[in-house]
């Protein structure tokens, strides 16, 4: 237990929110959750509760808000008087973001990059992880917003903003027939080995729904969240595996021909930006939305 843990607790439970914390006290909401679970583990017991969708401190919380109110203010006030103003640093604005890597290799490639240069104060932090962990980064108001592969019909729970309609492509061993269309339906992946990133990935999910409503069992042989793991088992196995839309960022597969296919007609399949659905963003959040908007 030290004073910033007790300074980042009191800030949520009194303004019940982790965003409102979060932009007073100038950090990520990821480092102001963290530390307040730090908090908790330490103590053995937790302190704030989400009841209702509202947060509020627990009994516990609220004895030991009580207590260390004073000690921080005591604190505070030795601070001003042998550091004055120089005592506490000025705290940057700050930005958290969730980055799917495959979604980020379907963005322009210094994207992130161009933001951060034209908002020199600005304390930024971006976390690679999986779909279902960014999301959940997002909902749990760890992230601020997240980048995402997806489609509408699963992010039902945020705010959504399309950046890239990159549509769905499968990478088909050169040998195999389906290796020379133009194009494929679910109906054509029947039978047919495959190997995906797994039931935490969107386009998985998608592929699973569309060959259920065609009545098809996918002959799914591996899946790995490691796309060199992913990559190497499809070589062996001679399978087929999605891939990103052609750009920049994407190098070719030798003897893996890129194909579209077509899974669901009313799945969208994307990147998109995500938030909490309803919620104001901070001022740093709003400018990079609005950003990607652009």
């Amino acid at each position: 237990m030290d004073i910033r843990q007790l300074d980042y607790f009191i800030a949520v439970a009194r303004l019940r929110s982790y965003t409102k914390a979060a932009d007073e006290l100038f950090i990520t909401r990821q480092a102001l959750s963290k530390a307040v679970h730090n908090l908790e583990q330490e103590l053995g017991e937790a302190l704030i509760a989400n009841r209702d969708g509202a947060l509020e401190a627990t009994e516990a919380g609220r004895a030991l808000m009580a207590d260390a109110q004073p000690v921080v203010e005591a604190y505070r006030a030795l601070e001003r008087r042998y550091l004055g103003d120089h005592g506490r640093a000025e705290r940057a604005p700050s930005l958290a973001v969730s980055l799917v890597p495959g979604a980020a290799l379907t963005l322009s490639k210094d994207i992130i990059d161009r933001f951060a240069e034209s908002h020199p104060d600005l304390l930024l932090s971006v976390e690679s992880s999986p779909t279902d962990v960014a999301l959940s980064m997002v909902k749990s108001g760890e992230s601020d917003i997240g980048i995402v592969g997806s489609a509408p019909e699963y992010l039902g729970e945020f705010d959504i903003l399309l950046l890239v309609e990159t549509g769905t492509y499968v990478h088909v061993p050169l040998e195999n027939p389906l290796a020379q269309r133009a194009h494929l339906t679910v109906a054509d992946l029947d039978g047919q080995p495959f190997v995906t990133f797994g039931k935490r990935d969107h386009l998985h999910r998608c592929f699973m729904d569309a060959c259920a409503v065609h009545g098809i069992v996918p002959n799914i042989v591996m899946t790995s969240s490691n796309i060199d793991v992913l990559t190497s088992s499809a070589a062996q196995n001679e399978a087929l595996m999605f891939g990103l839309p052609p750009n920049e960022n994407v190098e070719p597969i030798p003897d893996y021909p890129l194909v579209p296919v077509t899974l669901r007609d009313d799945a969208h399949f994307g990147t998109y930006a995500v938030k909490r659905k309803g919620d104001p963003l901070s001022p740093a959040a709003l400018a990079f939305w609005e950003y990607l908007e652009g």
